[in-house]
């Protein structure tokens, strides 16, 4: 790196400091690729609108670094405006840019990315972050999906899949997250009680009390907690 680049990115803390947008965006421009990289954290970190089409054009970046940094800071602004290209992220070649825009469509929390963040639930690489995302939303069209997640290999996602149907509350998913309270990994099984008692179905308290009386003790403290949380939401109806 030249001493030029050197000096500017030491500047790149003052503008940030100074909330100096238009200082930022041209360091986007750097030659340098980690100054475009720190220029798209610090403009995620300002939350400034006036940096979104800067950053819509970094999603081209030749680095795949400076595209996910992109990504993450616009889902950070959250303007309406980065939904359709953070859309068409979600199928480029850099699996971790993926990744990065599904983060930050679910932290956008807008319908409209409901139905791409579906179909990338068959991208290995992205499908915990995709079914984290939809969780987020809150489109009961994703709890079919997720649901058929829930008979995955992978353990990660079907525990992904069962927190987001506990932030969506759809009462269809009681029946197969009361089956994963008997799943062989524990992990599964935590999070099977705490989206039942998101939900907070009464039916599911006698499963859970069934089901714990086996378990290790933090695995019944979850299913004891999830119990709580039924029962609470029923006294308040």
């Amino acid at each position: 790196m030249s001493l030029l680049d050197r000096i500017q990115k030491i500047d790149l803390g003052k503008l940030e400091m100074d909330r100096n947008v238009n200082g930022i965006l041209n360091a986007l421009k750097k030659r340098d690729e980690n100054i475009r990289c720190d220029a798209a954290r610090a403009l995620g970190r300002l939350k400034d609108q006036n940096a979104v089409e800067g950053l819509l054009g970094s999603l081209e970046d030749e680095s795949g670094d400076v595209r996910y940094n992109s990504a993450s800071a616009l889902g950070m602004i959250g303007d309406e405006r980065a939904i359709g290209p953070l859309i068409k992220v979600l199928k480029e070649d850099k699996w971790y840019v993926r990744v990065h825009a599904a983060d930050s469509l679910g932290m956008m929390g807008d319908p409209i990315a409901v139905e791409p963040l579906i179909s990338s639930l068959k991208d290995q690489k992205v499908r915990n972050n995709s079914a984290t995302a939809l969780g987020k939303i809150g489109d009961k069209r994703a709890v079919e999906p997720l649901i058929n997640a829930l008979s995955s290999d992978d353990f990660t996602f079907r525990t992904a899949a069962e927190e987001a149907l506990g932030r969506i509350g759809d009462e269809s998913a009681i029946e197969p997250l009361v089956a994963l309270l008997n799943d062989n990994d524990i992990s599964v099984k935590r999070h099977a009680a705490g989206a039942l008692g998101k939900i907070g179905d009464k039916r599911a308290i006698k499963p859970l009390i069934d089901a714990k009386k086996n378990e290790r003790w933090y695995v019944k403290l979850q299913m004891e907690e999830a119990v709580k949380d039924i029962q609470s939401k029923n006294t308040e109806k």
